[in-house]
C-alpha cells in the first residue's frame, strides 16, 4: 500500500497544481482584456489620423499604468500641449501631447504634410488648441465607442475636449486628488517623419448605481465562474482509493517474527465484503473482489458513503482465530491474542506500541 505521508503529499501536489492552473488561466485572461484595450487604442489613433491628410500617424508603443496626481504633475513637461478633458460630472481628465505631436499635427493641418527634423521650440497657443481640439474629439469618440464592451468602457466613456491650459501649474488646483489611469502612446507622424508622446490621462471612474448593480452582477457571475472552474480542476485530481479485505492486530513482537513463508489464511467470507478506503483509512463503501477483462476488480455493493450494502454486510471487521491464521506444517512461531482483530488487507498495519495490541503494516 502507499505511505500515508506519500499520499499526502501527491493529494497536496494535485489541489497547487489545479490552483496553479486556474491562477494561470487568470492571468491569460487578464492579459488578453488588455491585449484589446490596447488594440482599441492603436486604432483609435490611427483612424484619428486617417481624417487628417498628410498626417499618417501610427501608434509604436502603449503603456497603461495607474499614478497619483503628483506623477501626472510630473509628466507635464515645458512645450507640451495641455487640454482639460470634460465628462463624468465634475471629475476632469487630461490629454497632453509633447512638441513634436503637436508640430505634426499643425503642419499636417497647414501644409497637408509633415516636415522632417526638430520644429523650432515654441510656447502652444490658441490656434493651436482650435486645430487640435476636434481632432482630440474624434479621438475620445472613437474609444469610447470601441471600448464599450471591454471592462475599461466606464474609464474612458464620456469624454470630450474641454479647454486648453497654456501653463501647468494651475492644474494641481483643476485635478482633485486620487488614481489615475495613465494611456501613454508612442506615435510616430509623417511615416516617420516626427515621433514623440500622447498622453491620456483620466480619473479612476467613480460608479453609478447602475453601474454599481451591474459590477455586482459581474462579480456574481465571476464568482460563478470560478467555482465552477474550481470543481472541474478539483473533479480532474488524482485520488488514491485502497481496497482492503481485512484487518487484523497483533503485537509488535509477534509482527516482528514475522518471516518469509508464513501464511495468514483469510476466511472466505472476507471476498464479499471488501472496503473501500480514503488514504487516512476513512471507509468510503463496500464491495466484493473479482476479475474483468482478465484484472482484478472490485464491483460496489452499496452506493458511494452506505456503509451497508443490500445484504446488510457493513465494513469488515473480523476477529481471526489462531486456529486459522497460519496454514504451514511447523506451528507459527507465535500465537496471537484471542481477541486480535482482522485488518482489512491481510498483512500487518504497523504502527509502533510496544507489548500492546497495534495496528502493523
Amino acid at each position: 500500500m502507499m505511505d500515508k505521508a506519500e499520499a499526502n503529499h501527491m493529494d497536496s501536489a494535485a489541489r497547487d497544481n489545479a490552483l496553479g492552473k486556474m491562477a494561470t488561466r487568470n492571468r491569460v485572461a487578464q492579459a488578453q482584456e488588455r491585449a484589446v484595450f490596447v488594440a482599441a487604442l492603436r486604432v483609435a489613433f490611427g483612424r484619428m489620423s486617417a481624417d487628417c491628410p498628410g498626417l499618417d500617424g501610427i501608434v509604436q508603443d502603449v503603456t497603461i499604468r495607474q499614478g497619483a496626481l503628483a506623477e501626472v504633475l510630473d509628466l507635464a513637461e515645458p512645450g507640451m500641449f495641455l487640454a482639460l478633458l470634460d465628462g463624468q460630472g465634475e471629475r476632469m481628465g487630461l490629454l497632453m501631447a509633447s512638441a513634436p505631436v503637436l508640430a505634426g499635427m499643425v503642419e499636417a493641418q497647414a501644409s497637408g504634410r509633415v516636415d522632417k527634423g526638430h520644429a523650432p521650440p515654441r510656447m502652444p497657443t490658441r490656434t493651436d488648441a482650435a486645430l487640435l481640439a476636434p481632432m482630440i474629439d474624434t479621438f475620445l469618440r472613437l474609444i469610447e465607442s470601441r471600448c464599450a464592451d471591454l471592462p475599461q468602457a466606464a474609464m474612458v466613456s464620456g469624454y470630450g475636449y474641454g479647454s486648453f491650459l497654456d501653463n501647468p501649474r494651475p492644474l494641481a488646483l483643476m485635478l482633485e486628488e486620487g488614481v489615475f489611469h495613465i494611456l501613454h502612446l508612442r506615435v510616430a507622424l509623417g511615416f516617420g517623419a516626427k515621433e514623440g508622446d500622447w498622453f491620456v490621462i483620466l480619473p479612476d471612474p467613480e460608479p453609478s448605481p447602475r453601474l454599481s448593480a451591474q459590477q455586482n452582477a459581474a462579480d456574481a457571475g465571476l464568482d460563478q465562474d470560478w467555482q465552477e472552474r474550481l470543481h472541474m480542476a478539483i473533479g480532474d485530481s488524482g485520488v488514491v482509493l485502497n481496497s482492503v479485505l481485512c484487518r487484523m492486530q497483533l503485537t509488535l513482537t509477534d509482527a516482528l517474527r514475522l518471516r518469509a513463508g508464513d501464511v495468514l489464511r483469510l476466511p472466505d467470507t472476507t471476498l464479499e465484503t471488501l472496503t473501500l478506503e480514503s488514504i487516512a483509512q476513512t471507509p468510503l463503501g463496500i464491495g466484493r473482489l473479482g476479475q474483468a477483462r482478465g484484472q482484478r476488480a472490485v464491483r460496489l455493493t452499496a452506493d458511494p458513503g452506505l456503509l451497508v450494502d443490500a445484504t446488510g454486510a457493513s465494513v469488515p471487521m473480523i476477529a481471526l482465530p489462531a486456529s486459522i491464521l497460519w496454514d504451514r506444517s511447523t506451528p507459527p512461531p507465535f500465537a496471537p491474542s484471542a481477541g486480535s482483530t482482522a485488518a482489512p488487507d491481510g498483512r500487518a498495519l504497523g504502527s509502533v506500541e510496544g507489548g500492546t495490541p497495534t495496528d502493523t503494516e
